[in-house]
């Protein structure tokens, strides 16, 4: 009796992790950067073009755009900064340097209209694409918060 109960219990405990946990299951390339995102399985892209990609899923947005200034890995923090600002994001309470697949960058968290906003700009050193990423989702949705995040570190260059 005593092991159907731990086996039951197990068995809810990982049935309860394993759906609290968004799995990236579907992977994209903005084509004209070759630049690739992994996502959930619920996104969709909405915009694939050479100024921009954009992509919804469940309670999230994700978009990417091109910058063309010719700046340095220390100046991008203050890029950054300025570009949310420009967004006028609230309560920015995360700032963080990226180096990751190739990229580095900066990016900051902050508050737009009751949304959580991560906003970074990215750079790739090698093939100087220079872009700016935001990921949206409900500030309450912890789940969605680890989501952005795994979807931030699963962007990489394809050469």
């Amino acid at each position: 009796m005593k092991k159907s109960f731990l086996f039951l219990f197990i068995g809810a405990i990982t049935l309860s992790v394993s759906g609290a946990f968004t799995v990236l299951s579907q992977t994209f390339v903005w084509e004209h950067y070759k630049l690739q995102v992994t996502v959930p399985d619920d996104f969709s892209i909405a915009k694939n073009t050479d100024e921009a990609f954009e992509m919804t899923g469940d309670g999230m947005q994700l978009v990417m755009e091109i910058f063309e200034q010719n700046i340095t890995i220390d100046e991008l923090d203050e890029a950054v900064k300025v570009g949310a600002g420009s967004m006028k994001l609230e309560a920015m309470d995360d700032e963080h340097e990226l180096d990751f697949n190739g990229l580095k960058g900066y990016y900051v968290e902050g508050m737009l209209k009751g949304n959580r906003v991560m906003f970074a700009g990215l750079m790739d050193p090698y093939s100087n694409t220079n872009f700016f990423l935001s990921i949206t989702f409900d500030d309450e949705d912890k789940n969605a918060e680890a989501a952005a995040l795994r979807i931030l570190h699963s962007i990489k260059h394809l050469y």
